[in-house]
């Protein structure tokens, strides 16, 4: 599985991208493996939207090993 983290979720992890060797997952699973490699990702697990292969993610999402999932923190702009 392919993550992409962008913007602060980037900055927190130190990594832009990431292979993640599961084979599928719900949503609680995917947030286990994923703090437990990047712990500072913690703070803002509440703010962060997963995105699986381009579409933003439901609660009850189900993910598999060659999905591409980004999180995605919040965007401000003017």
């Amino acid at each position: 599985m392919k993550i992409l983290f962008f913007a602060q979720a980037a900055d927190a992890a130190g990594v832009r991208e990431w292979h993640l060797p599961l084979e599928s997952g719900d949503t609680g699973r995917l947030w286990n493996e994923l703090l437990a490699a990047f712990p500072r990702l913690a703070p803002m697990k509440a703010s962060i939207r997963l995105a699986r292969n381009g579409e933003y993610a439901a609660a009850d999402e189900r993910f598999e090993s060659g999905d591409e999932v980004a999180l995605i923190p919040p965007v401000s702009g003017g």
